[in-house]
């Protein structure tokens, strides 16, 4: 069993007056891991940050970003490419611990932690 804080914890801590935010597939992963979305844990973990909608911005970067990378056959994960074109369409920074995954995505800010 794991003890103390992790990175991603550190890093929220280090950057607590940034806005956090999580596209709507992390909410249905992490909702996942509960089985529900309304679970109170699930819910208490999520009312900390806005949510990026799906919209046709993020339709937009995800159709434009996935025909660049297969043409360079640089896939991603579709999720994480759904991610991805969130962070694109909305203008924020991705945040995460896989930055050489994502920096194969032209134009999204990636921050590593």
């Amino acid at each position: 069993m794991r003890r103390g804080t992790g990175k991603a914890h550190d890093f929220l801590l280090q950057n607590a007056t940034a806005r956090p935010c999580l596209s709507w597939t992390v909410v249905g992963e992490f909702a996942e891991g509960f089985g529900d979305l309304h679970h109170p844990a699930c819910a208490a973990m999520l009312s900390r940050f806005d949510v990026l909608p799906m919209d046709a911005s993020t339709a937009h970067q995800y159709a434009v970003t996935t025909r660049l990378l297969r043409a360079q056959n640089q896939m991603i994960g579709a999720n994480d490419h759904w991610i991805a074109a969130s962070a694109l369409a909305h203008s924020v920074p991705l945040v995460t611990n896989n930055a050489a995954h994502f920096n194969r995505i032209p134009g999204l800010q990636v921050v590593g932690y």
